[in-house]
């Protein structure tokens, strides 16, 4: 009877593995592209690069905190833009909110980034966490160009670090305790001492 109730405790300990084959793996999400117009810098007669940002938040709600979110932000104009990420306080109005065209009255020195940023170089990777953020980007000093760039988002999912740790103390838990019932070793040592 002994055997036959340890096969709950190995198949939960092999979904357990399961899952943590999974996120050792990493998920991929569908990449998301979008059209990014350039903006220029060091056109004569203005003294400013102004800084692009994105209209809407990009929200990561706090139950997400059990995974790892990985972005790879790539873009194609490396040698005359940037792409960065930013708090959403930055879009606040006491801050640095967009107009209707998406451009804001700062600078690029006036951003704290998340990642990216002035001194990228065509691509970044950023652990995305619970809360708002927004992408912003810029041109590059004497950059003239006003076509449009394309930036893909490539995310990979997985789970935390600490959940992963949790997942193998169940496995190596449930797999003991199928083991000492198939094979009461432990159990008949801890019985002879009493």
């Amino acid at each position: 009877m002994m055997r036959i109730l340890s096969l709950l405790p190995m198949i939960t300990a092999g979904l357990c593995g399961i899952l943590l084959l999974i996120s050792i793996i990493g998920i991929q999400v569908p990449e998301q592209e979008q059209k990014v117009p350039l903006i220029p810098c060091g056109i004569p007669g203005f003294e400013t690069c102004p800084v692009g940002m994105a209209e809407d938040n990009l929200s990561i709600p706090w139950g997400m905190v059990f995974l790892d979110l990985d972005a790879n932000v790539q873009w194609d104009r490396g040698d005359v833009a940037w792409v960065g990420i930013v708090e959403a306080k930055w879009a606040n109005e006491e801050n640095c909110p967009p107009d209707d065209n998406g451009l804001t009255d700062c600078e690029s020195t006036d951003f704290e980034y998340l990642s990216g940023g002035p001194d990228s170089d065509g691509s970044f990777v950023h652990t995305l966490g619970p809360g708002d953020t927004r992408f912003v980007t810029g041109g590059k000093e004497g950059s003239l160009d006003l076509s449009t760039q394309t930036v893909v988002v490539d995310i990979t999912v997985s789970l935390s670090f600490w959940v992963e740790i949790l997942l193998l103390l169940a496995i190596l838990g449930l797999g003991a305790s199928a083991f000492d019932m198939n094979f009461p070793i432990l159990s008949n040592i801890f019985s002879r001492q009493e």
